[in-house]
């Protein structure tokens, strides 16, 4: 039996979660490790119905934002708004993605928000330990509320073109 501990670690950039190093997939603007995105994928698709899928994703993002730059700016925003637009303003989850493809066709100005710190209080790893998902979603969601005008703003321009 291998030793645990004789496996090298590290912290995902985004979350956090120690892990072992892999050389496996990567993201192209996700800030997620190796080890971590291929175990984001691995849950992502063993969850029981696709509303529940699209939330965790939204969480999984904004808690692995990346680097300044567009295509990690608007993804983490329009995540961030799906969260807002589901948690905040009861939008059923089944047509959050109808909503946001439409937010797409005018999109409002996106802009980088710093990361919180932490970023949630759970990682999609705790997920995988049987946590409540939705104390992961929360939890992600809660730790943007210095963001929460800002967001709040661009789900404005959502709840419009709805």
């Amino acid at each position: 039996m291998l030793n645990p501990s004789a496996h090298p670690h590290s912290a995902c950039p985004g979350c956090g979660a120690e892990l072992p190093v892999t050389d496996g997939a990567m993201h192209a603007y996700v800030g997620a490790s190796s080890a971590c995105w291929t175990r984001f994928a691995e849950i992502n698709t063993s969850l029981p119905f696709a509303p529940l899928r699209r939330l965790v994703t939204d969480a999984y993002m904004v808690q692995h934002p990346g680097v300044p730059e567009r295509r990690a700016i608007q993804s983490v925003c329009l995540h961030l708004v799906g969260l807002c637009l589901v948690l905040e303003h009861g939008l059923p989850a089944d047509r959050l993605s109808a909503t946001l493809q439409r937010i797409l066709v005018r999109p409002p100005a996106w802009r980088w928000l710093d990361p919180p710190v932490p970023n949630g209080t759970l990682t999609i790893h705790d997920v995988a330990g049987a946590v409540d998902i939705d104390a992961y979603v929360r939890g992600v969601w809660q730790a943007w509320t210095p963001h929460r005008s800002q967001v709040e703003a661009w789900t404005a321009v959502a709840l419009r073109s709805r």
